[in-house]
């Protein structure tokens, strides 16, 4: 019997607004189902948004619930530029 694969990573190019900050968005995006570990590089900042580089890594980590939080805080995920499964 084979093991399911699990989402193990994924980078994720997020618009956000500058409140929450940088610091309280990624954490609470650690506090997702399945996530270990979250770090960020901003990208780009606008007048009222920031353009940011997510990672995030783990272990069955939950998509859906990962782009919920996102939404809840105001966020937008505009790509998945990688994905890995273990």
């Amino acid at each position: 019997m084979s093991k399911r694969p699990s989402l193990s990573r994924l980078v994720l190019d997020v618009l956000k607004p500058h409140i929450p900050d940088l610091i309280e968005f990624c954490k609470s995006l650690s506090e997702v189902g399945g996530v270990r570990k979250v770090s960020a590089v901003v990208m780009e900042v606008d007048a009222e948004t920031d353009t940011v580089k997510i990672t995030v890594e783990g272990r069955e980590i939950d998509f859906e619930a990962l782009k919920e939080r996102v939404r809840e805080m105001g966020g937008a995920i505009h790509s998945v530029d990688e994905v890995a499964f273990e």
